[in-house]
């Protein structure tokens, strides 16, 4: 019964980063797809992103030791109001991004998608570290070291010429990395405002409940 109940609690917790990839993608399907802009994204893009952002993220999640109750009720209603508003923000900072960095700052448009990445990531691994932040203290904390594990592998991914031509990426510029920089803090933001924010919970040695 415990171990069924600890499967359950994590597969409610990898179904809203699912479908938050699905309501990303649609949001960007329905700002892009009736415009003549060039897509933001490639394929390799989005298997880079989301290998690193829910792939490996819930590959780990899925298995890991878990607390508190299992609430089967809603548990449609709870998925869509964590995965459409993160979609819609994340989609927006990502086009936001985007926009600025293909328009503004007249950039090529492998390296205004270099840009719509980063920001991507960033904002994906920030809602891996959201959505764990009710856990407990030590899974939490793994969490986050996890997250930064990534985010290391993806800077990697930039400056290795295999993996950056692989993934049709570009040496990101001070412009393209303040572009990105803004706009993740923008979105992170937004994200904060809409709820998913990162708390730190309470130990144990206090008397609440992990």
């Amino acid at each position: 019964m415990a171990e069924g109940r600890r499967a359950l609690r994590n597969l409610q917790r990898v179904a809203k980063l699912y479908v938050t990839k699905s309501a990303f993608a649609a949001f960007l399907i329905l700002a892009i797809g009736t415009s003549s802009e060039a897509y933001p994204l490639l394929p390799r893009h989005l298997t880079l992103a989301a290998s690193l952002t829910i792939g490996i993220p819930t590959f780990f999640l899925a298995l890991a030791p878990s607390s508190g109750p299992w609430r089967p009720e809603r548990f449609v209603r709870s998925v869509a109001r964590f995965a459409v508003p993160a979609g819609v923000v994340v989609g927006t900072g990502v086009l936001a991004g985007y926009m600025f960095a293909l328009h503004d700052l007249d950039l090529a448009v492998p390296d205004a998608r270099t840009v719509a990445v980063t920001i991507l990531v960033v904002c994906g691994l920030y809602l891996v570290i959201a959505l764990e932040a009710e856990g407990s203290v030590r899974r939490s904390t793994l969490v986050a070291g996890m997250c930064a594990v990534l985010a290391g592998a993806y800077v990697v991914a930039l400056l290795l010429g295999a993996t950056r031509g692989f993934f049709a990426l570009t040496i990101p510029d001070i412009g393209m990395i303040l572009t990105a920089a803004v706009a993740s803090a923008a979105s992170i933001g937004a994200l904060a405002l809409c709820g998913f924010t990162v708390r730190i919970p309470a130990s144990t040695t206090t008397g609440a409940p992990s």
